[in-house]
C-alpha cells in the first residue's frame, strides 16, 4: 500500500473509530516536516505519527499502484502482545478494519535492543510493503 493510499486509509479508520477524538492527517495540524502522518485524540491524548513507506519490490509511483490481497483479512490475532498503549490503539485500530492488504504487524517498544522513545508499529502487506509508523513528538 502506498503511503498516500495508507495515509488516507487510517485517516478514515481514525476518524471512524468511537475511541478516538479528532483525527487529521499531519500536515492538516500544521506539520509540514514529515510528508505522510496521522493525529488522532486516543485515551484522552493526542498522538502523532509520522508514516514512512518502503515499497513492494519493482513498485513504480509512475505506475497505477496493483493492490495485493492476503490469503484472509487481518484480524486483531494478528497484533502481538505487549508494546506501549499507543502502538497498540495503532495496530488494533487497522487490524479491526479486517483489511485484505495487511498481512501482519511488530510492536517497536518491546524490541530487544530498541532505543529509549523509538516507538511504532511496522504494518507489512501482501505486496511486500511496509509502512514504518513512528510515534512523534
Amino acid at each position: 500500500m502506498r503511503p498516500t493510499r495508507f495515509q488516507d486509509f487510517a485517516l478514515d479508520l481514525a476518524k471512524n473509530s468511537p475511541d478516538c477524538g479528532q483525527a487529521r492527517t499531519l500536515a492538516d495540524t500544521g506539520v509540514t516536516k514529515y510528508p505522510y502522518g496521522l493525529s488522532a485524540t486516543a485515551s484522552g491524548r493526542e498522538i502523532q505519527w509520522q508514516f514512512i513507506a518502503q515499497s513492494r519490490d519493482g513498485d513504480k509511483f509512475t505506475e497505477p499502484e496493483t493492490i495485493t490481497k492476503a490469503e484472509q483479512p487481518i484480524s486483531l490475532e494478528a497484533v502481538p502482545d505487549g508494546g506501549l498503549p499507543e502502538e497498540r490503539w495503532f495496530a488494533e485500530l487497522l487490524a479491526r478494519s479486517g483489511s485484505e492488504e495487511i498481512t501482519a504487524f511488530e510492536l517497536w517498544s518491546p524490541r530487544p535492543n530498541n532505543r529509549k522513545g523509538h516507538d511504532g508499529v511496522t504494518v507489512f502487506f501482501a505486496d511486500s510493503a511496509r509502512i514504518y509508523a513512528r510515534v512523534i513528538d
